[in-house]
């Protein structure tokens, strides 16, 4: 099942470029109010990270960690990389597996902040998430804390991507 789940992850996602998005980099920079980096050393941050293929993001940036101030473009771009580190090291108290299932929890800022994001997604990509949060619990050792959120995200949107189950009465 987890080879699967990661195998559909990564077609889901394959070609997403970071484009015009938020690298890693520059949201740790956000993160810090822009202190200590120019204008044009922030623009210029992206040219020094991969940006053309989300699965070659190396371990280190991932650990960064900076999930909440990724935009939209940004956001679609890591997401299958910081998915895919989750199930590879599930560490609950992990900042990386904090901000990878809050920001798969669309809470109470579903309008403001999550669609925005989710609305770049395709379909394709919506139902993987749903797959993939429906799969979690069984395949990583989910805390108390977790389990909860990965429950209500995918309650309050992804659910709405898993295929139905038809069940046929007596006939």
């Amino acid at each position: 099942m987890r080879d699967l789940l990661e195998s559909d992850i990564r077609r889901a996602f394959s070609g997403v470029m970071l484009g015009p998005g938020v690298s890693l980099r520059q949201a740790a920079v956000i993160d810090r109010y822009g202190e200590g980096v120019t204008e044009e050393e922030f623009r210029e941050l992206p040219n020094s990270e991969v940006t053309d293929d989300w699965a070659n993001v190396p371990w280190e940036e991932l650990e960064r960690d900076n999930v909440a101030h990724l935009d939209p473009e940004g956001w679609r771009y890591y997401i299958p990389a910081f998915m895919l580190s989750v199930l590879e090291s599930y560490d609950p108290i992990s900042m990386r597996v904090v901000g990878t299932l809050a920001s798969l929890n669309p809470d109470d800022h579903l309008g403001e902040y999550h669609l925005p994001r989710y609305n770049l997604l395709t379909y394709e990509q919506k139902q993987v998430i749903a797959r993939y949060l429906e799969a979690l619990p069984q395949l990583v050792p989910l805390t108390d804390v977790d389990l909860p959120i990965v429950r209500s995200g995918l309650e309050m949107y992804w659910r709405n991507y898993l295929p139905l189950i038809v069940v046929e009465g007596p006939k």
